[in-house]
Formats: structure tokens, C-alpha cells, sequence
């Protein structure tokens, strides 16, 4: 059987960070919203064959459509990494609508539960699978102010994910999560930098996070090396508190 590789988000730098650093031999079905440039041009650079695959992940059609293409073009993917998810925005509770709630719940649960409905039980059938979920120390203690609907589904997400570890661990399926502290990407486009300093200046190690920090957690949950973790948060903190 293919080893598939499915990686929602991937034209992230963490995901861009995980395909350069995935040294089994796989095939890399690397999902992306607008832009997949950077996609085109990691295919240079690595020699596992990569499929770059469009999806608004707001949209349940476009993400239906995208599930529908994968299996019939590609495969079943037996290893699943979800890191796809809106901006990272500051919003105080009083600020935030419905709106806001709802796209982050369709962009980073709806999606993955759309996939994980269509693929796990085909993963179960094959009796192998490795589901690993990005989310963040949000969920690891009192999290930061203004972060509601950011907070809220990550906590569902966690919530998700460990449910379906109870439900698919005879299968000989894991499904874990990773929860990093501030990392430095894109992702941190709308805050404001001054926040940023401060949380690099209040961290024991006085800095945020990189991606390389978080890379080898995921490569560790991917790998055989994890056949026996199975429901687990990592937190990657370098021991903060959140």
C-alpha cells in the first residue's frame, strides 16, 4: 500500500517546514487556499512526489469536492496532519459576532471532521493510520485575553481528537495533537508586534517559538517510533506557561 500523506494547510511555513523535513518515502497530498506557489516550487526540492490540492475550507462543497478528488485521483491517505486554521486575530469578546465563531469553526473543525468522516473508517479497514492535529497552549491552562473564538475551537478540536482516539484505538490508528506556544509565521500577520515582543520577552527562554520547534514533535507522532501514544496533547512551550 502507498504511504499518502495528507497535510491541510500546507502552504503554511509550518507546512512547508514539514514537507522539506519528511524524510520517508510518500506521497504528499499538500492541501492550500489561494496560493500554491511555494507548493510548486518544494516539488524541486524534494523527491517525494508532492499533489498541491485547492479547497476553501469555509466551504463544505469546495472541501467535498476536494475529499472526492483526492480518493479518486490518489489514494487513502494513511497519515493525516491538520494545520490548517484563519489568522491568528486579537478580538475582545465584546468585539466578536457570530461571524467570527463561525469561520473559525468551519476553516479549522468543520474541515477536519469532514475529512476525517470520509477517510477514517477506510483508514480502520486497512488497520493503519496516524491523525496528527496542530492546535495550541491555549488549551494547556488560562489563556491569553481577546482570544475567544480562537480559544474555543481549539478546545473543541481537542475535544474531537480525543474522542476519536477512544474510538478508533483498536484499529490500529493513533490520533494526537501538538499544542505550541507562540510560534513566528505568518500566522501572526494581524497582531500586533508589540505583543509578540512581550510574549518573547515574558518566555524563560526570551523568544518565541519557530517552526523548528515544532517540526520534530510531528515527525515523532508520524513515525513508527509513536505506534504506542495514542489521545495525546504535546505541549511544545520550552516551559512556559502558556
Amino acid at each position: 500500500m502507498n504511504n499518502i500523506i495528507f497535510i491541510t494547510g500546507a502552504s503554511s511555513d509550518i507546512g512547508e517546514a514539514l514537507i522539506k523535513n519528511l524524510e520517508e518515502e510518500c506521497i504528499i497530498v499538500a492541501h492550500y487556499n489561494s496560493n500554491n506557489k511555494r507548493l510548486l516550487e518544494l516539488q524541486k526540492e524534494t523527491t517525494n512526489k508532492i499533489f498541491p490540492i485547492q479547497a476553501d475550507f469555509s466551504s463544505q462543497e469546495s472541501i467535498i469536492d476536494m475529499l472526492d478528488k483526492i480518493e479518486s485521483e490518489i489514494g487513502i491517505p494513511n497519515k493525516i496532519i491538520h494545520l490548517a486554521a484563519p489568522k491568528f486575530e486579537n478580538l475582545r469578546f465584546r468585539d466578536v459576532d457570530w461571524n467570527n465563531f463561525q469561520n473559525e469553526i468551519n476553516v479549522s473543525l468543520g474541515s477536519i471532521t469532514l475529512i476525517l468522516n470520509r477517510f477514517l473508517p477506510k483508514m480502520a479497514s486497512q488497520k493503519r493510520g496516524k491523525i496528527v492535529t496542530v492546535l495550541s497552549s491555549v488549551v494547556l491552562g488560562v489563556p491569553p485575553k481577546a482570544l475567544s473564538q480562537y480559544t474555543t475551537v481549539k478546545y473543541a478540536l481537542l475535544g474531537l481528537m480525543k474522542a476519536l482516539a477512544s474510538e478508533y484505538a483498536d484499529k490500529k490508528i493513533t490520533i494526537n495533537c501538538v499544542s505550541p506556544s507562540m510560534v513566528e509565521t505568518q500566522f501572526l500577520s494581524k497582531i500586533n508586534e508589540r505583543i509578540v515582543e512581550l510574549a518573547a520577552e515574558a518566555h524563560p527562554l526570551k523568544r518565541i517559538a519557530n517552526v523548528l520547534d515544532v517540526i520534530p514533535a510531528i515527525l515523532m507522532l508520524l513515525s513508527e517510533d509513536s505506534a504506542y501514544i495514542n489521545g495525546v496533547n504535546l505541549p511544545i512551550t520550552g516551559g512556559s506557561n502558556f
